[in-house]
């Protein structure tokens, strides 16, 4: 006992190591600096649990990562495929072992889904799956607030983060008068402050949890943290307490569990049906999704259908052992996440179950009490391990900073500036680059990654909770803002760097000085355009670093030709071209996944420089700066000679592909360009039909003249072509045939609350039709909420890509042979 608790505290920093370095591995880089740390981590671990008989799952487990890494950096290559799926398996297996801080009674397997664990219901057929029904969205959630004082900033964030709908009131007697005219929300929040010491309120509270519905919950919101006032909060039937200020993610994955809990699904494995049918009654009365099995050999087909939050199981059934059936679905690699609710009317099945180890699910007598097992089975929904949350969780946050994550940033930046109308409050992108940061990351990815997330939490310290914030690259910060005025801006920079450079951050035993350099663009009224933005901050966040005073800069709108003549490009051009001729390029590879059930992969290709200090240079400077320059003739053929290159190594391995290989106009420069391609197509043996080439429509648009011979002797050749950002509108669609293109990649605007929409629904499905009449294929891109895809489906879109499915690899890796949507 005594070894086991000196061990348990470095052991668990050991675990939670672990599991960053593979979320790192997952979301930013297939690097083999990380595999080596990774390796030295499970070392460590190794070493701690080796010889201690308690902690033998996590050395077998740690001892199992060591000598895959082992072999596979000894072979001088990384690990991909079922090599990849294995590792990643292994180790959520491992940071899963680590017992969590819970009572006997709970959930002891519950556990971080396994990554490759199907995150929707299996294609049976062209029509969506009936049994499925289709999940009421967060977005589509409504919030009731109580709290005397506006709270704009918490407001705003649940709803412009989280997607909440959120309706404030001033008093208690207003939520009784919506109740009274049954009314009901998904959550009800109070901030206490306005009544802790009002008994009547206090039981005016206590009053409405009576005619509150049930699965909706009561969270508290006060300056107060101690054991009385939280002691008040569960009398008074709270199901949740946050103190100010308020941890707004904390609070939404409360929220989220309450929510999503409701519609949850629960198998019933019984084959006496008259009692599962019960069971299934009360629940579904409640508002469960639920089925029964009463073929209990049939199980793994059951749960991969049907795809269950939790599992009834009746251990006395009659076709097999039913304590043994539950110890395989306990067992199985894929399920094992999933709790179990075990019914049973044997007198010693509490010690059988011990004995078994499945003592740390819940066991109920037969036959149930119906409160009982309505109560276990909505805990464990809403404990229950989120598929989206593990190491292959699909997220709106960075993983390390806490902040919002890239591709959710130029999302909501995009629909803000499609939104902004003439009168509303002026908007600004402020950038903020980590100038020094990157020696630290050489010698301790993990010290660099405590810096940047300590830089975050002063960053939102100084920012407050309003504005819209993401860690956009390795050591770039993203924040949007409303303002008043230029000055405004300056000041709200000045505060930013002062909390971010005045006080250092440990380092090695040591103290660290941050620089940080701040750029910030403003929106123009007249070209609301997300990239162009990115780009103008990335711009003034150069000049700000040249500078030798303030290093924070605001970029003025400038003219197309005075653009040209800025220094900070000429820079920025000058370290493009090093970055090519240094060859500090690599691609990436996203899948685009069909809807109808097309096993054909398809990736799109995505370009990624680094400087010479080994940060990445943001993509949206990049191609918005080469386009006008010749130097994106020598990308273009970087990126097709590399995507011919993997589709040829894909080929001797017995797999095909198309690539989406995105083209500036600079391709019209190249003469030499059709005939190089046929040649190298030729010579690798790579069938033409295998690429296909995207352009912007508006770019198409401006050089649709000189671009169609070029684009239709490709297609001659048997390339593809596609249309990127594609407004459907008639322009496009006479475009779209003039060039004679197989595919079109929608604008963003047609998934923006697509759920909600209905007459957005109604003009997706029309469009749908109209390019189906062409021979024209549409792919939906930017897809982030799974709640999307059936809507998707339903107006007859073929091929989606986005995060939701996965993100951009350094290998195509996505398994189109068992997709599941």
């Amino acid at each position: 006992m005594e070894s086991k608790t000196a061990h348990a505290e470095p052991l668990a920093g050991k675990l939670q190591r672990i599991e960053d370095l593979a979320e790192k591995l997952i979301y930013i880089k297939w690097s083999r600096e990380f595999f080596v740390l990774l390796q030295r981590a499970a070392q460590d671990t190794l070493n701690l649990t080796r010889g201690q008989p308690e902690y033998q799952k996590i050395a077998a487990l740690a001892e199992q990562i060591d000598g895959q890494i082992s072999e596979c950096l000894e072979k001088g290559e990384l690990p991909k495929g079922t090599d990849r799926d294995r590792l990643i398996a292994v180790t959520g297996a491992l940071c899963r072992s680590w017992p969590a801080p819970q009572n006997s009674t709970q959930d002891q397997n519950t556990a971080t889904a396994d990554p490759n664990l199907p995150l929707f219901l299996n294609w049976q057929s062209d029509e969506w799956p009936q049994q499925a029904g289709v999940t009421t969205p967060l977005s589509a959630a409504t919030v009731w607030l109580v709290a005397s004082e506006p709270m704009s900033d918490l407001v705003g964030q649940l709803e412009n983060q989280s997607g909440f709908q959120v309706q404030q009131y001033p008093d208690l007697a207003q939520i009784g008068k919506l109740l009274a005219e049954s009314q009901q929300p998904a959550a009800l929040i109070i901030d206490l402050d306005h009544c802790t010491h009002n008994p009547a309120i206090l039981q005016q509270i206590t009053t409405l949890r009576q005619t509150l519905a049930a699965e909706a919950p009561i969270l508290f919101i006060a300056e107060r943290g101690d054991i009385t006032a939280r002691l008040e909060a569960v009398e008074m039937g709270g199901s949740g307490y946050f103190t100010k200020p308020v941890d707004t993610a904390a609070l939404v994955e409360v929220l989220e569990r309450w929510i999503s809990c409701k519609s949850g699904r629960v198998l019933i494995i019984d084959d006496t049906l008259p009692t599962a049918r019960e069971i299934a009654r009360w629940l579904e009365n409640w508002g469960l999704i639920t089925q029964v099995l009463a073929q209990p050999l049939q199980a793994l087909q059951a749960i991969r259908g049907f795809q269950p939050g939790v599992l009834i199981m009746n251990l006395d059934i009659k076709e097999t052992n039913g304590l043994q059936l539950a110890q395989v679905l306990q067992q199985h690699e894929q399920f094992q996440p999933i709790p179990l609710i075990l019914l049973s009317a044997q007198t010693d099945i509490r010690q059988r179950l011990t004995m078994a180890g499945l003592s740390g699910e819940m066991l109920l007598d037969k036959p149930p009490d119906a409160e009982s097992l309505l109560a276990a089975a909505t805990k464990r929904l809403r404990h229950r391990p989120n598929p989206y949350r593990s190491l292959n969780r699909i997220s709106n946050r960075d993983s390390v900073s806490g902040l919002c994550n890239r591709p959710y940033f130029l999302a909501h930046l995009h629909r803000t500036l499609t939104a902004t109308t003439a009168n509303a409050q002026p908007l600004a992108v402020m950038l903020i680059s980590l100038d020094n940061l990157r020696p630290v990351e050489v010698a301790d990815a993990a010290a660099a990654d405590e810096i940047i997330r300590l830089a975050a939490k002063r960053l939102q310290a100084a920012l407050g909770t309003g504005p819209i914030t993401a860690r956009f690259g390795d050591a770039v910060f993203t924040v949007l803002l409303g303002f008043t005025n230029q000055e405004g801006l300056l000041v709200t920079g000045h505060a930013v760097r002062n909390a971010l450079e005045t006080d250092p951050y440990p380092f090695g035993g040591s103290e660290f000085r941050l620089r940080a350099s701040i750029g910030i663009s403003i929106a123009s009224p007249a070209k609301p355009e997300a990239a162009l933005l990115i780009q103008q901050a990335d711009l003034a966040c150069g000049m700000a670093r040249g500078s030798k005073d303030t290093r924070i800069h605001v970029h003025h709108a400038q003219t197309t030709e005075q653009d040209t003549q800025n220094p900070q490009q000429h820079k920025l051009l000058e370290e493009i071209r090093e970055a090519a001729q240094q060859q500090r390029m690599n691609l990436l590879f996203q899948p685009i996944v069909s809807l109808r059930g097309d096993p054909t992969e398809r990736y799109e290709v995505l370009l990624r420089m680094r400087n010479k200090d080994g940060w990445e240079l943001l993509p949206e400077t990049v191609f918005s700066l080469v386009k006008r320059h010749r130097i994106g003739m020598v990308l273009d053929r970087w990126v097709i000679v590399h995507a011919i290159r993997s589709l040829r190594q894909r080929l001797g391995r017995g797999h095909s592909a198309i690539l989406f290989i995105n083209i500036s106009p600079t391709i019209l420069q190249d003469e030499e360009l059709f005939n190089w391609l046929r040649d190298g197509l030729k010579k690798t043996e790579v069938p033409a039909s295998s690429l296909v080439f995207e352009i912007a429509e508006t770019t198409a648009e401006v050089n649709k003249q000189t671009l169609q011979p070029l684009l239709l002797r490709l297609k001659e050749l048997g390339c593809g072509l596609s249309l990127d950002h594609f407004s459907g509108r008639e322009r496009g669609l006479t475009l779209a045939q003039l060039l004679e293109v197989n595919y079109v990649k929608l604008e963003s605007r047609y998934t923006a609350d697509l759920v909600n929409d209905k007459a957005r629904q109604q003009e997706l499905t029309q469009l749908a039709r109209r390019l189906a009449s062409q021979g024209i294929t549409p792919i939906l891109t930017g897809i982030e909420n799974g709640a999307t895809l059936p809507v998707l489906w339903s107006c007859g879109i073929d091929y989606v890509q986005g995060f939701v499915l996965q993100r951009p690899h350094t290998d195509m890796s996505f398994d189109f042979g068992h997709v599941v949507l």
